[in-house]
């Protein structure tokens, strides 16, 4: 554990207001990916039938490159401020040093890496586009200690708001590229949008609401400095090590069968994503802070992690189905019929937004809990596997071979990760993954029997609705047919800690 060199921490809030708190904290968190997960699939559906796959091939080779060498990310401050929950002086500026130079570290590095790139021919574009969002970071790098004292204490409501300003006013840039010859930089330009906007309101928010940490003398603190840096890199590098799994394929199947078959690869997983986006924002956020906090609450630790395990998997399977067995009319309904080859991709795919939720609770539950060092571990078996596996299928089947590879890889390394937690981690996965697992297949059985009296159904939209409506409705009948008294239990516990109840009464 973090200990300050002058620490006046805050004391932990009482049960029912942390039950409360980390609630209606995470249920902010869930109405701003919503609303930007919302905004942005309408916004990109209309980009999509503008801007051809190899555009979106550069921009993912560009976020790996970009992920690769940025050094904030793996230095992972807020987890390591999280666990001490000190604001001093020394705290903050401690704080407020190391995030800048390392967002400034980052640019410095990747401009040095810039002409390796160039020479092993990559194209141009994604080269100019790493070293823009390599800038943004470290700018961002100016304010990160408002936003990290904010989420250390579980106040998620203003960042959710700002972001949630920011995401429509951000696209507009995107269009005026997307009708012009700067087609290229369509993407990019979102992003530097959202990132200066956000950061707009942020610095307006801190200004005005967070003066008590302007008017703190800031002071660096060598030997905090270390302490935040032990804890923050074994966190960090975990993340960014479970991060790259996301993004080695696109390495992978960029170098090896150029930008537009990692262009129709890309977009399938970004819509495969749709379920996991959603809850790992609540997972890497407001589920981390909240184990953090718990973390010396063995039993009420428990009984978060189990919670959100559920809800993930209650949340995520339904939305899978959805998207499987609606993909053939779903793809050329949104994105346009030049986006068709992406269908076979996505109908793998999709199988990640089951698993990657389960993977992200357990990723929280250990860097919460304090033992970060395990997410590093974990992480790097899964994309050791990755590599391995997905390299010689790409080679075979191009991004077929490498959709199946990184499911392969992700189903091994969650089932090594939970053998090897089974003791610390006491949760009766049986029960947890009976249900979901059983109502999904009754579904699949129902699908199949309407499917055959139904058969091909015009136009596009009516077959999309009604897919997804046995989809939806066939998991939550099956999921109450099954367990009636746990799907009420657990609908009823949150709702009870979103009213402010006891901590009896909410569970957490």
């Amino acid at each position: 554990m973090l200990t300050p060199h002058s620490p006046h921490p805050h004391p932990n809030p009482p049960p029912a207001l942390l039950a409360t708190r980390a609630v209606r904290g995470s249920l902010w968190v869930v109405a701003s990916s919503y609303w930007t997960i919302g905004f942005g699939f309408l916004a990109n559906m209309l980009l999509m039938r503008l801007l051809s796959p190899d555009v979106y091939g550069e921009f993912a080779l560009a976020i790996f490159f970009f992920s690769l060498f940025q050094v904030r990310s793996k230095i992972a401050l807020n987890y390591a401020f999280a666990q001490q929950r000190a604001i001093t002086g020394e705290t903050v500026g401690t704080l407020f040093v190391l995030d800048m130079l390392a967002g400034w570290g980052g640019v410095l590095l990747a401009f040095s890496v810039a002409p390796l790139l160039h020479w092993l021919g990559y194209p141009a574009a994604v080269i100019e586009i790493m070293l823009v969002l390599m800038i943004l970071s470290g700018i961002e790098s100016l304010l990160g200690v408002f936003q990290i004292v904010l989420e250390s204490d579980l106040h998620f409501k203003p960042i959710s708001i700002i972001n949630g300003i920011a995401m429509p006013l951000s696209y507009i840039p995107a269009f005026v590229c997307a009708f012009t010859d700067l087609k290229r930089y369509s993407i990019l330009a979102q992003n530097t949008s959202f990132t200066l906007l956000s950061l707009i309101g942020i610095g307006l928010y801190a200004l005005y609401t967070q003066r008590h940490l302007l008017r703190l003398r800031w002071r660096y603190q060598p030997t905090l400095a270390v302490a935040y840096l032990r804890f923050g890199i074994t966190s960090g590098l975990g993340q960014a090590i479970a991060g790259l799994t996301t993004q080695v394929d696109n390495m992978i199947l960029g170098t090896i069968a150029g930008t537009v078959q990692l262009g129709y690869y890309d977009r399938a997983y970004r819509v495969a994503q749709w379920p996991a986006l959603l809850l790992s924002a609540v997972l890497g956020r407001a589920a981390i802070f909240t184990y953090s906090q718990l973390r010396d609450d063995v039993i009420r630790l428990q009984r978060a992690a189990t919670r959100v395990l559920w809800g993930s998997l209650h949340l995520a399977v339904p939305v899978a189905l959805a998207v499987m067995l609606s993909a053939d009319e779903l793809v050329p309904l949104l994105f346009g019929a030049q986006w068709e080859p992406a269908i076979p991709l996505l109908r793998v795919l999709i199988l990640l937004a089951i698993i990657r939720p389960v993977w992200d609770n357990l990723s929280a539950w250990f860097i919460g809990s304090g033992e970060p060092q395990r997410v590093v571990t974990l992480s790097a078996i899964q994309l050791s596997l990755l590599v391995l596996i997905g390299t010689p299928l790409t080679l075979m089947a191009g991004g077929f071979g490498m959709a199946i590879g990184a499911v392969i890889a992700a189903g091994f390394s969650l089932l090594i990760a939970y053998w090897q937690v089974r003791r610390q981690l006491v949760v009766d996965l049986r029960q947890v993954l009976r249900t979901p697992l059983l109502a999904a297949l009754g579904t699949l059985l129902v699908f199949w029997l309407l499917d055959r009296l139904v058969g091909s159904v015009q136009p596009l939209w009516l077959a999309v609705g009604w897919k997804a409506g046995v989809a939806f409705g066939g998991f939550f009948c099956w999921a109450y047919v099954l367990q009636p008294a746990l799907l009420r239990s657990q609908i009823g516990e949150v709702w009870r800690a979103i009213r402010g109840r006891s901590e009896s009464e909410s569970g957490l």
